[in-house]
């Protein structure tokens, strides 16, 4: 139960912290509404079994040359979105935009450095325990994760209409512009 708690407890921080993701439910619940939030939210379980396995192959350290280029690629594709959305305006809706929001969710967490840090690090330490303490670790920790995302993409959406919360897809896409081009100076200074 020790690792339930653990992973809960790691998935949960993952999930409220401010990051690429979190932007892009948020951009997401704004733009789109709550439905595309929560698809949106379900990036990590589509990419961290990438993650998972290259932290297996490569025995626990990424080679700095390849944390610079997904820092960069990554920078580049959150400049490239929030660019996107500033220039669009107001609510749009529609499947396609919901599933865009999830190709976009999933390439934004591919390239995001810090989840393949979390994995090599802590996760893969976890994973090569003895049976079920792996099970119950992630068990803990996906729920937790794309909950807590979903819950913000939920609640941003059911009060998008309040005049205070209009400005912040303007924000949340400013944010993302900005994020993006410290991932790309970041990368470059390395």
């Amino acid at each position: 139960m020790e690792a339930l708690a653990l992973g809960f407890s790691l998935g949960l921080w993952a999930g409220v912290n401010p990051g690429p993701l979190t932007l892009l439910v948020i951009r997401q619940a704004l733009t789109h509404g709550a439905g595309a939030a929560a698809l949106a939210s379900l990036a990590p379980l589509l990419t961290d079994s990438f993650a998972i396995v290259l932290a297996f192959l490569v025995a626990r350290s990424l080679p700095p040359g390849l944390e610079r280029a997904l820092e960069a690629v990554g920078g580049a594709f959150l400049v490239y979105l929030g660019c996107k959305g500033l220039r669009r305006s107001g609510p749009v809706g529609g499947r396609g935009t919901a599933l865009n929001g999830l190709r976009d969710a999933v390439v934004v967490n591919l390239t995001n450095p810090h989840m393949y840090l979390f994995w090599f690090a802590v996760g893969a330490g976890q994973l090569k325990r003895p049976l079920p303490e792996p099970l119950w670790f992630v068990l803990g920790f996906y729920p937790a994760i794309v909950g807590s995302k979903a819950l913000i993409g939920l609640l941003i959406a059911r009060y998008r209409h309040l005049p205070w919360l209009a400005p912040l897809a303007r924000w949340s896409n400013a944010l993302l512009v900005a994020l993006g081009g410290y991932l790309l100076v970041v990368a470059a200074r390395a």
